[in-house]
């Protein structure tokens, strides 16, 4: 049976335990593999059925008020058998109705939830997207959903083919941007959206859409109210993390956390020491590249809270052997190369616990990176140039950085950090971009772009994403536009989704105290001015972890979580990438340009190291294509 397939093919997401149930004459059939969290009784088994019946609910994430939620259900008379969360989920379904339940919970989910009463079908997921739903819809044959795409690849309504306008924007952002994804016919369930279907008579109809909790409408509606006094921001929003972290302490298996060496797992770290009677266990990897190290800070970090600290060390041959494997690892191509130390520090920390906690979030929410400061001020102005003149000295820097000059201006751009690792003929490129841009979104979108080397076929641009419209959105300033666009594309796409992907490989469940709601509504009430305070990024968070640590170890450049990609593809993955990127395999990518990809690896070759990211791209989304024989013809 095609569910029995798609659940072994997602075991390591629940290694612990399995289950089925089946509605034949609706025929619908969910399917479950649990790893066992709270509750690792029998009690907690899935899918569940509520206490009357009428709801049967396949679920995974976490709910961190349930424990409020079931003092408060059971006020009103539900009794529960076991301690899970899923059972008060149940509960405060049949309570309420679905949208007004999702509305009271405070966690990640992806769910599906069957009213058997009803004969209605609701898929809901949580509201910045942590955890993943995707959902097949094939029409008059019906739909399919599970919590990684690998899993359609076994059901026999999926047609096997990628999606081309998915594979085009993958070559431009490192990742697929949602609602859709790399494969055709599936899409994905926006963060904070339910939806609702009815099946019957053998069909499956989509009645509604609906978004319980909308990211542009709170971020609107907050920039038209009273500001945060700035001291009393860091009061409150302290008050905030502890909550979130004292919530995402809760389970029965043991709880680390990834500890690197910047603000916002620093933060994390030390709001569970002070929650802890115990040294709470904390991981990290360490590269024998300095400049992608962040072991030595870490460890300082953990020696001055207490932590019990594991810091491993991985040459380099250990992350590259990894790569031949990625295309297996993930359902959908991930070419941000900090996926590899995720994959690694989960492992890591697998070792010793089931959860670990995450300081994601932190700089899409309170201004972390410098492209709020110096990208939002260079389109500012640039946009005070006339388009004209704009175009003309666009394509005189691009002309300058493509040149061999890297010596003569490194230094002079080495001080604007637009860039720590970008070369001076990057920052020149970008910058050449955003000249060439004709609206404020495409200049933006242009400093997000993958290197500096378009690849696709001929001249094909990627088409506008559904929350591109967000940039419109009277949030406040650029700097605050660019902050809403990432939480709606980047954080979920990217960086939640290569958390996800990463962990739960391991079985490892990922907690994000930082993107608790509570704390997204809670920065849009903050101006921009306490976020970027006097040219300090994330000013509040950093206001809090000088209550934990010394300025020795908060005072330092951002480094980032990632790998020398350049570095590898000039050596040890020369011969693998230029075998991916030959002409007779890139073929199978229409979208790709096999005569611009060649060139630029020839230019690569030549010292053009800014050339390295797309083509790292670009090899990634061949290599995944061939793996699960996709094709995008």
């Amino acid at each position: 049976m095609a569910v029995d397939a798609m659940m072994k093919s997602l075991s390591h997401r629940g290694p612990d335990d399995e289950g089925t149930w089946f509605d034949r004459e609706a025929g619908l059939y969910l399917g479950f593999r649990r790893l066992s969290i709270l509750d690792l009784s029998a009690a907690g088994h899935q899918p569940m059925e509520s206490g009357s019946g009428r709801f049967v609910i396949a679920f995974n994430g976490e709910v961190y008020n349930s424990p409020s939620l079931r003092r408060e259900l059971s006020g009103v008379g539900h009794r529960f058998k076991g301690t899970s969360d899923t059972e008060v989920l149940l509960a405060a379904f049949e309570e309420w109705s679905v949208p007004s339940a999702l509305r009271k919970f405070r966690g990640m989910f992806a769910l599906a939830l069957w009213d058997t009463h009803d004969r209605r079908l609701w898929l809901a997921r949580d509201r910045i997207g942590i955890k993943p739903l995707y959902l097949l819809n094939a029409g008059d044959a019906g739909i399919a959903f599970a919590s990684e795409a690998r899993a359609f690849h076994h059901c026999p309504m999926f047609s096997g083919r990628g999606d081309r306008g998915s594979g085009l924007h993958f070559l431009g952002r490192l990742y697929v941007p949602g609602p859709a994804s790399i494969l055709d016919g599936v899409e994905r369930i926006p963060p904070g959206e339910v939806r609702e279907f009815t099946l019957g008579s053998g069909r499956v109809r989509e009645v509604s859409r609906l978004k319980y909790w909308d990211l542009i409408q709170i971020a609107t509606s907050s920039s038209t109210g009273p500001s945060i006094r700035a001291e009393e921001a860091v009061d409150e929003l302290h008050d905030l993390l502890r909550e979130s972290v004292r919530m995402r302490l809760a389970s029965d298996r043991p709880v680390g956390a990834f500890l690197s060496g910047g603000i916002d797992s620093a933060v994390v770290v030390a709001i569970m020491q002070e929650l802890s009677p115990e040294p709470v266990r904390t991981f990290t990897i360490r590269f024998d590249h300095p400049d992608f190290d962040e072991g030595p800070v870490a460890s300082a970090v953990a020696a001055h809270l207490g932590t019990r600290h594991t810091a491993i060390a991985f040459p380099s041959t250990d992350l590259l052997d990894l790569i031949p494997t990625l295309p297996s690892l993930c359902d959908e191509p991930m070419a941000n190369p900090s996926f590899l130390p995720t994959l690694l520090v989960s492992r890591v920390a697998r070792r010793d616990v089931v959860v670990a906690l995450s300081g994601d979030g932190g700089d899409e929410l309170f201004g972390g990176y410098n492209r709020y400061q110096h990208g939002a001020a260079l389109i500012r102005r640039i946009r005070r140039v006339p388009p004209s003149v704009r175009r003309v000295l666009g394509s005189t820097l691009s002309a300058v950085a493509q040149s061999r000059l890297r010596e003569l201006t490194f230094g002079m751009l080495k001080s604007s950090s637009m860039g720590r690792q970008q070369s001076a003929a990057e920052q020149l490129m970008k910058a050449a971009r955003v000249l060439r841009a004709t609206t404020e979104l495409d200049a933006y979108s242009s400093l997000l772009t993958v290197g500096n080397a378009d690849l696709g076929s001929n001249g094909r641009q990627a088409s506008r994403l559904d929350s591109d419209a967000a940039f419109d959105a009277p949030c406040g300033p650029l700097e605050s536009r660019m902050m809403l666009l990432d939480q709606l594309q980047y954080l979920p796409d990217d960086l939640l989704a290569k958390l996800d992907r990463a962990s739960m490989r391991e079985s490892l469940e990922a907690r994000v105290p930082i993107l608790d709601h509570k704390i997204i509504e809670f920065s849009w009430r903050l101006s921009l001015q306490t976020k970027i305070r006097k040219g300090s990024t994330k000013w509040p968070l950093r206001q809090i972890a000088r209550r934990y640590l010394p300025l020795e170890l908060l005072d330092r450049p951002k480094m980032g979580f990632t790998v020398p990609i350049a570095q590898w593809l000039g050596g040890e993955l020369r011969e693998w990438a230029r075998d991916t990127l030959s002409v007779e395999r890139s073929r199978a990518l229409p979208f790709l340009d096999p005569k611009k990809t060649e060139a630029a690896w020839r230019q690569f070759e030549g010292g053009r190291s800014d050339l390295a990211l797309p083509l790292w791209t670009a090899a990634v989304l061949q290599a995944w294509s061939d793996a699960w024989n996709v094709s995008f013809d």
